[in-house]
C-alpha cells in the first residue's frame, strides 16, 4: 500500500461530506480536476474503490463510508489538538507543580499562587511539601517544575535564582519580658530556654556557631524540624528561638512576638528550576515570581518593622 497524505484525506472528507467533487473543490479553494486527481491518488494508496459514478455525482462505496468514520475522527482530533495548542499558548490551560519547604508552602507560596491565579485563572497548581534536600532532586527529575528553597543549595542539575535575602527574626512567646525590646541581641538570650532545629540542619549549625563564638549558653531542651513547628512550641511557652522571616502567616499568631535579631543572620530564599525545559505555564509562574520579588520583600520588611 502506497502512502497517502493529509491533503488527500482532507479532499476525501470534503467530497463525502458535501456529496460532490465540484462542491468539495469550491470548499477547498482548488479546481475540480485537482480534487479528482487527489481522489484517484488516495484510492490507489488505500487499494480499494472509494466512489462509483451516479447521477448525483460521486457516490461513496461502503468501504469508503467505513473509512470516512475514521477520517472524521482524525479531523476532530486535529481540531481538538489545535484548540489545546491555542489554550497552552494563551495560558488558558496547563499545570505547574511547585515543591517547597514547610515555611514556604504554608506562608509565602499560597499568597503568590493566589496572585498568580488572578492573572491566569485556568492554570492548575500542584503544591508539594518536601524537605530541603529532596526539592532539588524533584526538580532535576521533572517531578516538580519549580522549587522554593533556602540557599545555598548544591545541585549542578538545576538553575538557582536568589529571590530575596533577609535577616532571621527572634520569636518570643507573647508577654515575654524580652518583647519590650525593639531588637533582641544574642546576649539577651543567655540562659534562655531555646527551641532549636535538629543537629545537622544548616540553620542549626549557623545558629550554634554564632552563640559559641560569643560564649553564650542557652538551655537546649526542645527541638523541632520546621520553622512552623518551632514557632508553635514557642507559642506554647517552651522557650524562644530564631526563625525564618519568610512565614508571614506565623506573624498573625497572637501568641507570638517577633523582633529583629542581632547580629544579623541573613537567610536567602531561592527559586530553582530547569529553565531550558519549563512548560509555557511553568515559565509564566517562574517569571511571575521574579516580578513579585521586590513587592514581597517590601511587605516582609513592613511586617518585621
Amino acid at each position: 500500500m502506497n502512502r497517502f497524505n493529509v491533503r488527500q484525506i482532507e479532499a476525501f472528507r470534503a467530497v463525502i461530506t458535501l456529496g460532490s467533487m465540484t462542491k468539495a473543490a469550491e470548499s477547498l479553494g482548488i479546481s475540480q480536476p485537482a480534487v479528482s486527481r487527489l481522489m484517484l491518488d488516495f484510492q490507489e494508496a488505500v487499494g480499494f474503490k472509494l466512489f462509483r459514478k451516479s447521477r448525483g455525482g460521486a457516490e461513496p462505496t461502503e468501504d469508503a463510508r467505513r473509512l470516512f468514520v475514521l477520517v472524521d475522527k482524525f479531523f476532530v482530533g486535529l481540531e481538538e489538538m489545535n484548540q489545546e495548542v491555542h489554550a497552552i499558548r494563551s495560558l488558558a490551560s496547563g499545570t505547574v507543580t511547585i515543591a517547597a519547604q514547610g515555611p514556604y508552602d504554608n506562608g509565602l507560596i499560597p499568597e503568590v499562587v493566589a496572585l498568580f491565579r488572578k492573572r491566569y485563572p485556568d492554570i492548575a497548581i500542584r503544591l508539594e511539601s518536601q524537605p530541603q534536600d529532596r526539592i532539588a532532586e524533584w526538580v532535576a527529575s521533572r517531578r516538580a517544575d519549580i522549587g522554593i528553597v533556602s540557599l545555598p543549595i548544591s545541585s549542578a542539575a538545576v538553575t538557582v535564582r536568589e529571590l530575596v535575602k533577609m535577616p532571621a527574626l527572634c520569636v518570643l512567646p507573647a508577654g515575654h519580658p524580652l518583647a519590650e525590646k525593639a531588637a533582641i541581641r544574642a546576649e539577651d538570650l543567655a540562659d534562655e530556654s531555646f527551641v532549636s532545629f535538629p543537629r545537622g540542619a544548616p540553620f542549626r549549625f549557623e545558629t550554634d556557631i554564632l552563640f559559641e563564638r560569643k560564649g553564650i549558653d542557652r538551655r537546649m531542651l526542645t527541638e523541632a524540624t520546621t520553622h512552623e513547628s518551632v514557632c508553635n512550641l514557642v507559642a506554647a511557652g517552651l522557650g524562644v528561638s530564631i526563625v525564618s522571616p519568610y512565614s508571614p502567616h506565623l506573624r498573625r499568631n497572637p501568641r507570638l512576638e517577633f523582633r529583629p535579631f542581632t547580629p544579623a543572620m541573613p537567610i536567602s530564599l531561592g527559586m530553582i528550576c530547569s529553565e531550558d525545559s519549563l512548560s509555557v505555564a511553568a515559565q509564566a509562574f517562574h517569571d511571575f515570581v521574579l516580578s513579585r520579588t521586590d513587592a514581597y520583600k517590601a511587605a516582609l520588611e513592613r511586617a518585621a518593622s
